[in-house]
């Protein structure tokens, strides 16, 4: 039995017209793959904040913050190269450390009966001082300095 070379496909440099649809097929897949991961994350909301000295900072008389007026609430924010979770601990301490999950990049949401940092993704867990809980992440998240006074909190690092 003989086969038939098909032609080549225009514009291919060469390749045959069953190879580019082949390596298109597989590009089309890995497009698909990569636009779900990007839709997976965290739900949580977003703080509003304003530049300060080399910071940001997050003042709790703005209502859109009123998930961080008390212990236990966290917000994102949205810092210039990181995004990072910010954590009201208490009355008077605050955290704030990365919420891209060092696995595969996903945001992630914080569990306050637990104290942890959830990836949504793939289940990696994170304590409030950055250390991987669980995996499959094994890099810690990085760790913002983070203050509170005068009802404002303030995020540098």
């Amino acid at each position: 039995m003989k086969s038939e070379r098909l032609p080549m496909a225009p514009g291919c440099g060469g390749c045959s017209r069953r190879s580019l649809l082949h390596g298109l097929g597989i590009a089309a897949v890995g497009a698909l793959m990569l636009d779900g991961c990007q839709q997976q994350g965290s739900t949580m909301a977003t703080a509003t904040s304003a530049s300060c000295g080399t910071g940001h900072c997050i003042d709790l008389a703005d209502t859109a913050n009123k998930e961080l007026s008390a212990a236990g609430g966290a917000m994102l924010l949205d810092g210039s190269t990181d995004t990072i979770m910010v954590v009201r601990i208490s009355d008077t301490q605050v955290i704030a450390l990365s919420a891209i999950c060092t696995h595969a990049g996903c945001s992630m949401d914080y569990e306050s009966s637990q104290h942890l940092l959830n990836c949504p993704c793939h289940g990696s867990q994170f304590s409030t001082d950055g250390r991987v809980v669980n995996g499959p992440a094994n890099r810690p998240l990085r760790v913002y300095t983070a203050t509170i006074a005068n009802n404002v909190i303030t995020v540098s690092g």
